[in-house]
């Protein structure tokens, strides 16, 4: 655990007599502004050995990077798509500041100590650098502190449970598969660092692109400034201007990407359970959902469709006529989505034409000796792709070309944070080397945030090579700032508890407000059974939901809509038939959402708020 970390992990008190509050040991902060150099689209502050970046990304968007040693990385960026479009910049200069002013933007760069602020133009300054705490740096940790007015909240980060107004709490972003997670569950499945602070009517964004282990503290530390940073990789920034969340949002979905406009059947209620096998009871479940008249579009096959649950395989013992069977749910109006997870089993020799050609083509992680890594997950000794080469990325879409060619209609990648069965960190090593296109090479610190992502988007690129004119549909667990480029995703294994069902809302606004608008949960909850009225409640919550899914852990009770009796399958019925009457209006703000970034479930926060 790092420095940070560690006193992140104590109480107030403690951090402040330990660590020091604002002379936390081994922070070197920036210090004065030794010469400015002013660039076509900013300028360049060195300070000491340091160097710090100033600059407008676009009208609105401002950018900080700060090179603590005077040199800074390649500029690279997993999540941002948006090329710079640099407008009318004013660069003002005099004895104790740098101002940049951009439309109703002005940046603000004091020079001893150097502190940034952002303001508008009619002076109301909207972000500003805590003056005790100038940026710093730790070895290879980074962080930022920030003034937190008494009236501002926060709102974003994603998938983080509990309120939507993020003040007073301290979070983390180290995608882990969380199982049964509870609100104070943290870090969770994704790591979205984008939030919204807001007061008296005005709000800014900030996105902080950093994949390393990173936090957010709004104000556990102290109540008069919030703070974060990373564990490693670079202080880069970007603040958004507002003044209104919705333009916050748009702005941000500039710059990461929207979300492609996903097939109208996807929007529809879609059916799962870990796991419908065998085949004989796949066709079951939609002869019943026909007979009793109950609307529904898709059917999902978990992990024991698979020979093994080994990926890309079939078991033919369960289902001895898998192509037939997908054909006749496709002529009964069923799409199949397919579960398939991104490790490969370790099967040489065999014939299992993914893990052969795999080797083949090199594309599997490495530890740090050269070999290749494997860990147990399903199938038992398991290896990974490198997604961050794109001909791993090229290699793991074309393995979907039989089950494409079968007509399965989506694909649901799990597992992909990357969880490992390695208790107690669920993950592999953070040693073990992820190479990139250039020939150079990053540890799993670096990729861990984004290795889920990147699996995503290798499957999306796939099926739009496999697919034709057919829109692609993935559904992923793991995520990064971006991901909503490449698929839809949902809340994780969470559980058939009513207060899971009051968390699943909150949850979904939040996911929107941070740029992800296809997202859903497990209606029923996933992990363990849910009685008759919960289940049925969760039914009428979720026809709201962008996603519709119905999903069941094994061991539980059958969450579909027509146990429990017929009184309850007759409202669950109402409520998913009312999904259907309202799938005009749903696909229209899907529409909306690819075109603004604007999230189909909506929630602005006003003040004063109760």
């Amino acid at each position: 655990m790092t420095g940070f970390a560690r006193c992140m992990g104590m109480g107030l008190l403690a951090s402040a007599l330990m660590c020091g509050g604002a002379l936390a040991q081994g922070w070197q902060h920036i210090g004065k502004v030794q010469s400015v150099e002013k660039l076509k689209d900013g300028v360049e502050l060195t300070a000491g050995n340091a160097k710090v970046r100033v600059t407008v990304f676009r009208d609105g968007v401002f950018r900080v990077r700060v090179a603590p040693s005077g040199t800074f990385p390649k500029d690279f960026s997993w999540a941002v798509i948006e090329a710079p479009e640099v407008p009318t910049l004013t660069i003002e200069e005099d004895q104790k500041e740098v101002r940049l002013s951009v439309g109703n933007t002005i940046a603000t760069v004091q020079k001893s100590p150097l502190l940034i602020s952002f303001s508008d133009s009619a002076g109301n300054v909207l972000l500003a650098d805590e003056p005790s705490l100038p940026m710093a740096w730790n070895g290879q940790e980074v962080r930022i502190w920030k003034r937190m007015p008494l009236e501002e909240n926060y709102y974003g980060l994603g998938d983080k449970a509990g309120p939507m107004n993020r003040r007073n709490r301290a979070f983390t972003n180290w995608n882990t598969d969380a199982f049964g997670w509870q609100e104070s569950t943290d870090p969770l499945y994704k790591t979205i660092p984008f939030f919204v602070g807001l007061r008296k009517g005005l709000a800014y964004g900030v996105f902080f692109d950093n994949t390393y282990w990173s936090s957010f503290d709004f104000g556990k530390e102290s109540r008069d400034y919030y703070s974060f940073g990373a564990e490693g990789g670079e202080l880069n920034y970007y603040f958004i201007a507002g003044p209104e969340p919705k333009k916050i949002i748009e702005r941000y979905a500039e710059l990461t990407g929207r979300s492609p406009l996903p097939p109208l059947w996807t929007l529809g209620y879609q059916q799962c359970r870990y796991s419908y096998y065998p085949e004989a009871r796949v066709r079951e479940i939609a002869r019943l959902l026909r007979e009793k008249k109950i609307p529904a579009d898709t059917i999902y096959l978990d992990i024991d469709y698979q020979d093994g649950n080994a990926p890309f395989t079939v078991n033919r013992q369960y289902f001895p006529t898998f192509e037939k069977m997908i054909a006749d749910l496709r002529e009964q109006g069923f799409h199949v989505i397919l579960i398939t997870d991104l490790h490969i089993k370790k099967n040489p020799d065999h014939g299992y034409a993914p893990y052969d050609s795999g080797i083949k083509n090199d594309v599997f992680v490495k530890n740090p000796d050269g070999s290749v890594y494997v860990g147990k997950v399903w199938p038992g000794d398991s290896v990974f792709p490198d997604f961050t080469l794109t001909r791993a990325r090229d290699w793991w879409g074309g393995l979907y070309k039989d089950f494409v060619g079968m007509g399965v209609s989506g694909y649901w990648n799990d597992m992909n944070e990357p969880a490992v069965f390695r208790f107690p960190q669920k993950t592999m090593p953070l040693d073990t080397v992820h190479r990139l296109d250039d020939g150079t090479t990053l540890d799993h610190r670096a990729i861990h945030n984004v290795f889920g992502m990147e699996n995503a988007r290798a499957t999306y690129d796939g099926l739009r090579k496999l697919q034709g004119d057919e829109r692609p549909f993935v559904l992923t667990r793991a995520a990064y700032s971006g991901t909503q480029r490449y698929a839809a995703t949902w809340t994780g294994d969470n559980l058939a508890t009513w207060n899971h069902l009051s968390m699943s809302t909150p949850m979904l606004l939040s996911m929107g407000f941070s740029g992800y608008p296809l997202v859903g949960d497990d209606i029923g909850g996933f992990g363990s059974s849910p009685p008759a009225d919960l289940l049925t409640r969760w039914y009428e919550v979720g026809a709201f939901n962008p996603i519709y899914r119905n999903h069941a852990a094994k061991g539980t009770a059958d969450h579909e809509p027509w146990v429990n009796g017929p009184e309850q399958e007759a409202i669950r019925r109402k409520y998913i038939e009312l999904r259907y009457k309202l799938l005009p209006y749903i696909y229209t703000t899907t529409e909306e959402a690819t075109r603004t970034g604007m999230p189909l479930m909506t929630h602005f926060p006003r003040e004063p708020e109760c």
